[in-house]
């Protein structure tokens, strides 16, 4: 069947819908939200048999869906209709939600539906549950939308109340620290969690609060700074605490940062309340990052918003990667976070440095750094635990693994070139080859689309996907790891593993890899071409895009067949 995108972004929805249905033979091509004109544009050029909008923030152009069979990607229960659907449900204190795919008409939300799914809200930012609960239910509806449409006898069922809800503004999701509670406070941040965020004051500055956090022991009085700890901020509230980790500034041009990169000057006057990634805490806290072991393994779960990894971050981690080093365990496995494992370099405090060119350089190193450390780790098995997408170079940090493993359901995008053509780094011209080889690793990069786990395990990009929720895949994925350690296969893998890392021709090649690719990496920096650095500024801004990129569109391609 061949589909047609509408999209404001390829965002995660669309590219798993997109993944999904590759995979299983229809050919789709994706066009951009730029103008209304371009999408009828796209649908003359594409001749689609359907239309699916995932993530769209303005009408559908009636010469489309009069013509085709469109279909709404609407994340919110059946008669729901508005653009903050998730945000209101969040709001609300909604025990259930759901996703509806609903024909395009003239209003907004009212069309005939095609197919619904409900399931139980978890307290949880906005972002998580579109990543998870969302997209699983949107996957569902659309290939039962898609089966139904083959068929060819299907009628959609009218909506028989429907209830607007308008856009959800400031007045709603601004945070008052003299009269919120703990739990508004958290219902607020998480409801504007990615966009917009909850305006608040802090330090008498307005400022937008992002990716937030209980806090079970620490108290002051409401709206003042109490604590600091990874460059998160610990706010008081008239009932308890909060962390924050990200703030915007009010103001046009403005970017999501670590919240102490805002307020800088309460580092002097503001006690650090530090917390070892390895001690147990019997009460809620913000923690970037735990270390437990179980049954002769260490696992470490890194929590970096939006899976961006600054240079301290990386640093951050490689301490805690060495320490399980040095500890008495067989195996140490990678968790990272439920929503992201890890998108590689964070290009929002590059942006936000004074010389984003040398912060891009120490970024790439650090990741560097952290990588070699695990590559060098000769006598523990290392494993990496995809729980949640991975983009750039957090999927070549988790190819630095001796073991992959992934949910099903993760989205990879293992290449650099999205953001203004970089090379790449973190040993990807070692580890890649090693599982696809050359010919299937440039494809790879080349090519800039997403990659369903269950396709990155079939090519052997990976080593297995197992799991539809983050926690039976943690669970599957300790199984499979403590199990092995146990083996006899085991000790002839170390065996294995500790002549190979500590052959010198191996550490010769390792330092060659590293080499060569950050050589390639200075010239993205530093040399005459600019396009890594107008990339990064558009993409922190979020800039909307001025075009459908050809590698999105099949049907702007100067050689497809019209």
């Amino acid at each position: 069947m061949r589909i047609l995108f509408l999209c404001y972004r390829f965002n995660s929805l669309s590219q798993r819908l997109y993944c999904e249905l590759t995979e299983r033979g229809h050919e789709v091509s994706i066009e951009l939200d730029v103008h209304p004109d371009l999408m009828i544009e796209a649908v003359d050029l594409f001749k689609p048999d359907i239309v699916i909008a995932p993530f769209l923030r303005r009408k559908i152009p009636q010469d489309v869906w009069r013509r085709y069979t469109t279909l709404v990607v609407h994340p919110g229960v059946r008669g729901d209709r508005g653009p903050s659907a998730l945000d209101w449900a969040i709001l609300r204190g909604e025990k259930m939600w759901g996703v509806t795919l609903i024909e395009a008409t003239e209003e907004y939300d009212a069309g005939d539906v095609w197919a619904w799914r409900e399931f139980p809200m978890r307290f949880a930012k906005k972002s998580s549950l579109y990543r998870n609960e969302v997209t699983e239910a949107a996957v569902e509806c659309v290939l039962e939308a898609l089966e139904k449409f083959g068929k060819g006898n299907f009628r959609p069922e009218p909506q028989e109340r429907s209830l607007w809800n308008p856009k959800m503004g400031q007045d709603v999701r601004r945070v008052n620290w003299d009269i919120d509670t703990t739990d508004q406070v958290l219902r607020k941040v998480y409801a504007s969690d990615g966009q917009p965020g909850a305006l608040s004051v802090l330090e008498g500055k307005e400022v937008y609060l992002y990716n937030a956090f209980r806090e079970g022991s620490l108290r002051g009085r409401p709206g003042e700074i109490i604590a600091v700890r990874d460059e998160a901020v610990c706010v008081a509230t008239v009932d308890g605490a909060v962390w924050i980790t990200h703030l915007r500034e009010r103001g046009k041009g403005t970017i999501k940062l670590p919240a102490l990169r805002v307020l800088p000057h309460i580092r002097d006057r503001v006690p650090e309340v530090k917390i070892k990634p390895w001690e147990s805490v019997d009460f809620p806290t913000y923690r970037e990052i735990v270390y437990e072991e179980r049954n002769g393994v260490g696992y470490i779960h890194f929590n970096f918003y939006n899976g961006a990894m600054s240079t301290e971050q990386c640093e951050r981690l490689r301490e805690v990667v060495r320490y399980a080093k040095r500890r008495p365990v067989r195996a140490i496995v990678l968790l990272g976070q439920e929503d992201f494992f890890s998108n590689g370099m964070n290009l929002n405090t590059i942006e936000n440095a004074e010389s984003p060119a040398d912060e891009s350089w120490r970024n790439i190193n650090a990741m560097d750094d952290l990588c070699e450390e695990i590559l060098k780790t000769p006598d523990k098995l290392t494993v990496a635990g995809i729980q949640g997408n991975a983009g750039a170079g957090g999927v070549f940090l988790a190819l630095t693994c001796d073991l992959v493993f992934a949910r099903e359901g993760v989205v990879l995008n293992p290449h650099y070139k999205n953001i203004g053509n970089l090379y790449g780094s973190e040993f990807w011209t070692y580890t890649l080859p090693k599982r696809v080889g050359w010919e299937k690793g440039r494809e790879i990069m080349e090519r800039r689309m997403p990659m369903s786990s269950r396709e990155a395990s079939r090519i052997g990009l990976i080593d297995g996907c197992f799991g539809r929720t983050p926690v039976e895949f943690r669970e599957m994925l300790r199984t499979k790891v403590e199990g092995f350690v146990r083996s006899p296969d085991f000790v002839k893998f170390i065996d294995g593993k500790i002549r190979e890392r500590t052959d010198p021709s191996w550490l010769e090649m390792i330092e060659k890899c590293r080499r060569e690719e950050l050589e390639r990496m200075k010239l993205n920096f530093y040399g005459f071409d600019t396009s890594y650095h107008i990339a990064r500024y558009y993409f922190v801004r979020r800039t909307p895009h001025f075009r459908t990129p050809p590698y999105l569109a099949l049907h702007r391609r100067s050689a497809y067949p019209r």
